[in-house]
């Protein structure tokens, strides 16, 4: 039981994580794009309006967006055959 897969929760078109969630592990590119683009946008609403997000949030989210830049460019690495 528990909180299904998804790491992200839309709340008003704004991307919030959601409290528990561990990593996010992504198995395609696609998937860490929109990833990345969710997390970008989170963070430019976090710098237009500074009290819709604590500084830890700003701080994961600015973490996870480094980790999701990681995980992108090891899925296009190489020439296709070979990765996970």
């Amino acid at each position: 039981m528990g909180l299904p897969k998804r790491t992200w929760t839309c709340y008003n078109s704004n991307m919030k994580l959601r409290p528990g969630s561990k990593s996010m592990y992504v198995t395609t590119v696609g998937q860490a794009t929109r990833l990345i683009n969710g997390t970008k946008k989170a963070l430019k609403h976090a710098e237009d309006e500074p009290l819709s997000y604590t500084e830890e949030e700003v701080r994961h989210l600015k973490r996870s967006l480094r980790d999701l830049y990681d995980q992108r460019k090891y899925l296009n690495s190489g020439n296709g055959f070979g990765n996970d």
